[in-house]
């Protein structure tokens, strides 16, 4: 199975009135990381201040870096053909479609969300945030708030969940799944 485990770092807001600071994508082939992707992008407008304390990431970091739309391409191709996986699916998918649609691009993959798998395979946690469930699995402690860490973190979180359930049986699930529809 093929996945693209993604993380963005956002301007705050909806996907509709904000944009996309930062990219990070983890491609996976079952248990294997056969690549990474991270990129800082210009989003033509203000980060929050609450952002930029959350993230780091500064208006100063990301002036002059490309714009959504310069790298729109390069980031459908990485992610076409593969099963879009993040920690709050719902989330990081909606910005990236706002922004591929802004850009004339369709994208409706087939989703799994880290957050619902955790729920299902670690149940009595007291949260499922990204950073608990890296405390409670005691996963390396990547650099969180930062796109690319937080896809890793991710990426961990899904390979524990693909080996407590077989990657067959999540194959089976995972087929049954309609493109743009969430497991």
């Amino acid at each position: 199975m093929k996945f693209a485990v993604v993380d963005l770092e956002t301007t705050g807001g909806t996907p509709e009135n904000g944009r996309i600071t930062e990219v990070g994508i983890v491609l996976l082939d079952d248990f294997e990381v056969v690549g990474t992707y991270q990129k800082l992008l210009d989003p033509g407008m203000p980060i929050q201040p609450f952002v930029v304390k959350l993230t780091g990431i500064t208006d100063e970091m990301v002036s002059g870096q490309p714009q959504f739309n310069d790298v729109a391409e390069e980031i459908a191709e990485l992610i076409q053909d593969r099963i879009f996986v993040a920690h709050n699916v719902q989330f990081d998918c909606k910005f990236l479609c706002a922004e591929m649609r802004r850009a004339c691009i369709k994208l409706n993959p087939p989703r799994l969300c880290t957050v619902k798998l955790s729920r299902k395979f670690f149940p009595g946690f007291p949260s499922y945030s990204l950073h608990n469930l890296i405390e409670s699995l005691e996963l390396p402690d990547f650099n969180h708030h930062r796109a690319l860490a937080d896809a890793m973190a991710a990426a961990e979180i899904l390979k524990l969940c693909l080996q407590k359930v077989g990657p067959e049986k999540l194959r089976k699930e995972i087929r049954n799944i309609p493109k743009g529809k969430t497991l």
